[in-house]
């Protein structure tokens, strides 16, 4: 899928975006393990949904750096990491709406 938006000023190349891009759509894939993780965080955290979103940006925004790193030798740049940013709000409302349906299917 392509989330292009027209005012998005693109830093990334065509290849890390889509990187990211492939990152996030094979976490939505599976919102399972995130869901249970923030489970085992239950005594620490009341809404164990909003725990889930937070592991899952953390995987996208971590695994997209450590991607981004080992590919590139050096850290994003200043408009690489408000691409990033940018495409992961953009996709913000898919994941939660991944976690929320594994949690209404029980998982």
């Amino acid at each position: 899928m392509e989330y292009v938006k027209n005012d998005l000023q693109m830093a990334l190349t065509s290849e890390l975006r889509s990187t990211l891009y492939s990152l996030i759509d094979d976490l939505l894939q599976n919102p399972n393990s995130m869901r249970k993780m923030a489970n085992e965080l239950k005594p620490l955290s009341r809404d164990n949904t909003e725990v889930a979103f937070g592991i899952f940006i953390g995987y996208v925004t971590g695994g997209f750096a450590e991607i981004f790193f080992d590919s590139q030798g050096r850290s994003m740049t200043q408009p690489e990491a408000s691409e990033v940013k940018e495409i992961v709000l953009r996709r913000a409302i898919e994941m939660k709406k991944a976690i929320a349906y594994a949690k209404f299917q029980g998982n």
